[in-house]
């Protein structure tokens, strides 16, 4: 599937310059669901994108197995990123997968699956202690 290729062309290289190519990317009513928030439509996905991209200092995707079935798709994938205000400014690794669907050779579903506690809130000062004893205090 061509948009899949697209797909994960686009998710190698995400930076601020590569939002230009969303409208190859998603149809222009994209549902695109992460465990932050739901977005619909074309311009709140680059509104999000372009948001989340501001103050990461670095952002790459290792693309770990592509599973590709019909109109669908099964993405597995490591984001690593770099926030100055997360980790002191350290390197962040998440593991996710990405879910889509897609419509004339465009993506219109995505939901994304990930940890959004090891992505951000276990970096934050004494959050971060609280919720790593929390999951200590969960697995014994």
């Amino acid at each position: 599937m061509e948009a899949v290729e697209r797909f994960v062309d686009f998710y190698k290289k995400l930076d601020t310059q590569s939002l230009k190519e969303l409208a190859d990317l998603y149809s222009e009513d994209i549902v695109f669901v992460d465990p932050v928030k739901e977005h619909r439509g074309l311009v709140n996905v680059r509104h999000y994108f372009a948001q989340l991209l501001e103050n990461v200092s670095e952002c790459s995707f290792d693309i770990q197995q592509v599973d590709e079935f019909d109109s669908r798709a099964v993405i597995t994938w490591v984001m690593h990123f770099r926030h100055p205000k997360l980790k002191a400014g350290k390197n962040i690794s998440v593991q996710g997968i990405s879910q889509l669907e897609m419509t004339a050779n465009k993506i219109s579903y995505q939901r994304d699956y990930y940890d959004l506690g090891s992505m951000c809130y276990e970096h934050i000062p004494v959050l971060g202690s609280v919720i790593r004893y929390l999951k200590g205090r969960l697995a014994s």
